[in-house]
């Protein structure tokens, strides 16, 4: 193994401690993006060969040709499994952090929802019929990476059996084939398991683990 090889193993290795915190922070910043979750994958397929490599090492320290870069190997693996575990745990709670403080963002709008079911004897047909009496114009969410909150009143959502006259619903993917999303029920009545996942209360909020 090259010089630099060994560099580069090294670095990627102590760098898994501090990605998936990063990659769940940036996807929730007014400038953020999905892509450094998506891109969490190789620090996943390394995971699985820092397991594999640990007795492939242990089996070339006999073999004195090989005897130094299988300890290197070796000694990186043991530093990349338990470090990307506790990075993975760590970026979930930077996550669930992040989604507490846009929960609590959020409460502005629905305020200006109350309000106007208050005023009219029902909900807005859209949020755009806030606008301009409860609001000066459609909020983002200010997360860039999931950008839009999607509204819905009963007749839209029947299939859900929470009766609810309205909801607000924000997808939140964590990256690949993941179907996440942030919900907030008026009546906050949410279940321990639905919508393809189990529920994480967030605030007046739920969180789908999917």
């Amino acid at each position: 193994m090259k010089h630099k090889e060994r560099i580069y193993l090294s670095l990627f290795a102590v760098t898994a401690v501090g990605y998936f915190p990063f990659a769940h922070w940036i996807s929730t910043t007014p400038v953020g993006t999905t892509l450094f979750l998506w891109l969490a994958i190789f620090y996943g397929l390394a995971f699985l060969l820092a397991v594999l490599t640990i007795p492939a090492s242990l089996m070339c320290l006999f073999f004195k040709p090989y005897r130094r870069d299988a300890f290197l190997l070796l000694i990186l693996s043991l530093i990349y499994i338990p470090g990307c575990i506790y990075s993975i745990q760590l970026g979930q709670q930077v996550r669930m952090a992040r989604m507490a403080d846009f929960a609590e963002r959020s409460q502005f709008l629905v305020e200006a929802i109350e309000a106007y079911t208050r005023d009219h004897a029902r909900p807005p047909e859209t949020l755009e019929q806030l606008v301009p009496d409860y609001l000066t114009a459609v909020p983002g969410t200010g997360m860039m990476a999931y950008p839009e909150y999607k509204y819905y009143v009963s007749a839209d959502y029947q299939w859900w059996p929470e009766q609810n006259p309205w909801i607000l619903l924000v997808r939140t993917p964590s990256g690949g084939p993941n179907w996440d999303m942030m919900l907030y029920f008026p009546k906050q009545d949410y279940p321990e398991n639905g919508y393809g996942g189990w529920l994480e209360r967030v605030g007046d909020w739920a969180y789908v683990h999917e």
